[in-house]
């Protein structure tokens, strides 16, 4: 399974999350090893800890994203 995310840099985070969501920030992440967690920076964010130890700023919280990934689980493919 992959997920869509739109990285963006720490420095660059605001509230207006609308304002980063660019096609040049779209990015795929295969989720095998990756773990989900509540963010200790920011309250209504969690992050996305891949295995190299990388960490991404969800756009939602931590109920949010394990939402997210529940009713993604019966997309098979995305054209």
């Amino acid at each position: 399974m992959f997920l869509e995310v739109y990285a963006i840099p720490l420095n660059d985070y605001s509230k207006e999350t609308d304002a980063s969501v660019r096609p040049e920030n779209k990015r795929l992440i295969e989720m095998t090893g990756v773990r989900i967690r509540s963010s200790s920076k920011f309250q209504d964010r969690a992050e996305v800890v891949l295995p190299n130890g990388d960490i991404l700023l969800a756009v939602g919280g931590y109920d949010d994203l394990i939402q997210r990934l529940e009713n993604a689980q019966t997309v098979i493919a995305h054209a």
